[in-house]
């Protein structure tokens, strides 16, 4: 009896799937790298909100930040992009992910930090808007005004933690007021 024919077309088919799933490994911890440039980045942005801002306390705030975003990612099973992520958490295949859950559930890490020269504040956009209402935490100087402020967003990437000042951001920050957190 003959042998079937081999197949390496299908095999080469899988092979994108396969070397994906590798991704930093392949790239010798380049990943960890990009990582701490991250949070470097986000220190340098806390630390540019004021004069009066401890670099020790932005660094903390930011390794909090970076860790607790992909740690929710796992937890929450994200699968994205974000909105398709939604539509899971909507329809009962997931059980946390919306935006107001990563804003909750980053917000209860980085209250026990005890900033002194950083204020935390919750920010929405579009507020009672049902498809366009966005979440995110909102970081100022102590005492800052609110629109000079860093989102700090891991809804946006689904885990990967983006922040962008308030007033350069696409959506319309407001504070939510304290009392309705």
């Amino acid at each position: 009896m003959l042998n079937p024919p081999r197949r390496p077309i299908g095999w080469l088919c899988l092979l994108p799937l396969l070397i994906s799933c590798a991704g930093p490994a392949l790239r010798g911890g380049a990943g960890e790298e990009a990582e701490e440039r991250r949070i470097a980045g986000l220190e340098a942005a806390l630390v540019a909100l004021g004069e009066g801002v401890d670099r020790a306390e932005a660094r903390a705030l930011a390794l909090t930040a970076h860790a607790v975003s992909r740690r929710l990612a796992a937890d929450y099973r994200v699968a994205p992009p974000a909105r398709w992520h939604n539509l899971l958490v909507q329809v009962g295949a997931r059980e946390r992910g919306l935006c107001y859950h990563w804003t909750e559930d980053l917000l209860r890490h980085l209250q026990p930090l005890g900033l002194r020269t950083l204020e935390l504040h919750w920010g929405v956009a579009h507020r009672g808007s049902d498809l366009r209402e966005h979440n995110s935490v909102v970081v100022t100087a102590a005492g800052g005004a609110f629109a000079e402020g860093l989102v700090l967003d891991p809804w946006r990437e689904a885990g990967r933690l983006v922040w962008v000042r308030v007033r350069e951001d696409r959506y319309p920050w407001e504070p939510l007021p304290p009392e309705a957190w």
